[in-house]
């Protein structure tokens, strides 16, 4: 079996014709427990020179009947055959599975945390999600593994297959597997802690109970035409401004709201919603949140801001 941390990069149908194989083999589950129909095994390149040290020791032995050398190469062929059995028992019978869904924001990492049980120990074992790069050596599986997962656009993801390889104890054979687990990652919007643009001074005033949590933010795609600051237009014509009305940050300091847009304007809304619903939380007080489709009640706590931030996801 070849090498798919390289041809997954190189080649995306080859990791989909994997990936295909691959389902046929084990469809996601809970939780897996490496068979040997799951496990993959054959000599690494040190074993191969091994192999080969092997076939020119008999050969000498046999060319010059020089029994002691005909010993040695037996000897080292029993070796090589034994270590395929260790090796391929270092995975076998392990069981595999993400207790928990991982969460992160968009532009940056999220951590799946994997755990193990098995009836015996289980040594020297490397683990990385395919087809990503990022490996984590685990010494024993008395501990859980953290892996590292880079993510751009926020959403509810499958969590990629698992790729768990072991070379212990000899280094002669590379046993592994690819292991699909039925979990799932969240990707929130990233907060936005931008300063907001303030009116101009040429401005008409308006009275403090509307304009306090008015701010002016340039025009994004998918946003009202009725929003933009006409006023504003004559001066800079190749970038519309528009007002950004937060009343309800007065009226209803509880809630957030994110309005019916689309584009560039929904992910900007959505990001500061995320912002809001950071700061209200870490403030102790009790917000909900209110989208086109979905209501969340007012609560607290780190179960409602997650369920809030999964509702901003999936927006």
């Amino acid at each position: 079996m070849p090498n798919l941390n390289l041809k997954s990069r190189l080649y995306p149908h080859y990791w989909q014709f994997i990936e295909r194989y691959l389902n046929k083999r084990q469809s996601p589950a809970d939780k897996v427990t490496l068979v040997q129909k799951l496990i993959f095994i054959l000599p690494t390149r040190y074993g191969w020179w091994f192999l080969f040290l092997i076939g020119l020791l008999y050969l000498l032995g046999t060319n010059y009947q020089n029994n002691l050398i005909l010993l040695v190469s037996y000897l080292l062929l029993s070796v090589f055959l034994l270590s395929i059995v260790l090796t391929y028992q270092n995975l076998s019978g392990l069981t595999v599975q993400c207790p928990s869904s991982a969460e992160g924001f968009a532009t940056d990492k999220v951590h799946p945390v994997i755990s193990f049980s098995s009836a015996k120990m289980h040594y020297m074992l490397q683990l990385n999600l395919m087809p990503h790069y990022d490996t984590v050596q685990l010494t024993d599986t008395s501990q859980s593994a953290t892996l590292s997962l880079t993510v751009a656009k926020r959403g509810r993801y499958l969590l990629p297959r698992l790729k768990i390889t072991s070379q212990y104890p000899l280094g002669l054979w590379r046993a592994w597997s690819y292991i699909a687990l039925r979990q799932h990652y969240w990707v929130y919007p990233v907060p936005d802690s931008k300063t907001a643009l303030h009116p101009a001074a040429d401005e008409p005033a308006v009275p403090a109970g509307n304009n306090i949590g008015d701010t002016l933010t340039s025009y994004r795609s998918g946003e009202s035409m009725r929003h933009i600051v006409w006023k504003r237009l004559p001066q800079n014509p190749t970038n519309p401004v528009v007002r950004e009305h937060h009343q309800h940050n007065i009226t209803e300091p509880e809630w957030v709201i994110v309005q019916p847009l689309s584009g560039d304007a929904l992910e900007h809304a959505l990001c500061r919603a995320c912002q809001q619903l950071l700061t209200l939380e870490n403030g102790g007080k009790h917000y909900g949140l209110k989208l086109p489709t979905v209501t969340v009640p007012q609560a607290q706590g780190a179960l409602h801001l997650q369920r809030c931030l999964q509702e901003l996801a999936l927006c």
